[in-house]
């Protein structure tokens, strides 16, 4: 009987350490809940444009006959549909960081933003058009979700911002197993890659420079140090269980 309560008391233990506490699945923990508070964002969330991005560039004018010859496949169904369309129809920034467009000619966007790029073939059209309107988006905005999530793989976004929430919850959030306070993202940068370490539970990842993410950036989640002892829990159980009736067993024909 003595052996009993033991391997009774084991068990116990062991279901009670694979439990997982409201701190650990909780974000931002220590925000402010009876008061609302700011962080200034506008500093880091301007992508500048690399090379062989593709972007998706319209321009219209008051005459449809330009329009039909600044925006040839406009009117083409699935056109920036599937990866190849994408390639195909969009606008390369090439190794010297120009775009080419109808009409227009070569035009210089490498390390602008989105409205310093629109700006600049704005400057360049207005050589050729009267007063042209001018779209500038991204399509090659890519990102990898990785780790302790429901659904990893690569994702894409059609947004000019995304952060490093959104982004996790398009790989249906964190995994039972997944540790909120250590994220890491990797960012391709020109001087090689760059890591940054991420803790979910703290309201500091707002301003930090990873909390929104680049095209290419890979967010990798790390797993609870707990995980392989949860991972074995049933084993351990259905053992204490096997000794636990072997020794009833015993104890009975005694």
């Amino acid at each position: 009987m003595h052996k009993f309560i033991t391997f009774t008391c084991i068990a116990i233990i062991l279901v009670l350490f694979s439990c997982t506490s409201q701190k650990q699945i909780t974000y931002l923990q220590d925000a402010s809940v009876n008061g609302a508070e700011n962080f200034n964002i506008d500093t880091i969330t301007s992508y500048k444009i690399k090379k062989q991005d593709v972007l998706y560039i319209k321009l219209v004018t008051s005459n449809s006959e330009i329009n039909n010859i600044l925006n040839p496949n406009a009117s083409s169904p699935g056109m920036y549909q599937g990866e190849s369309n994408l390639f195909i129809n969009g606008f390369v920034v090439d190794e010297n960081g120009y775009i080419e467009l109808p009409l227009i000619g070569k035009v210089h966007i490498e390390n602008c933003t989105l409205d310093n790029a629109r700006d600049n073939i704005r400057e360049k059209a207005l050589v050729y058009l009267k007063d042209p309107t001018i779209y500038v988006k991204i399509l090659s905005y890519k990102y990898t979700v990785l780790g302790e999530v429901k659904r990893p793989g690569m994702y894409k976004n059609f947004n000019n911002r995304l952060n490093v929430l959104e982004a996790i919850s398009s790989a249906g959030d964190i995994s039972d197993f997944g540790n909120r306070k250590k994220i890491v993202v990797i960012r391709l940068t020109e001087n090689g890659s760059k890591t940054f370490r991420l803790d979910l539970t703290k309201k500091e990842i707002l301003t930090s420079d990873a909390y929104y993410l680049k095209p290419n950036d890979i967010v990798y989640v790390e797993p609870l140090k707990s995980k392989s002892f949860k991972l074995n829990i049933p084993i351990a159980s259905l053992m204490l269980t096997s000794i636990s009736t072997l020794i009833l067993i015993l104890n009975f024909v005694k």
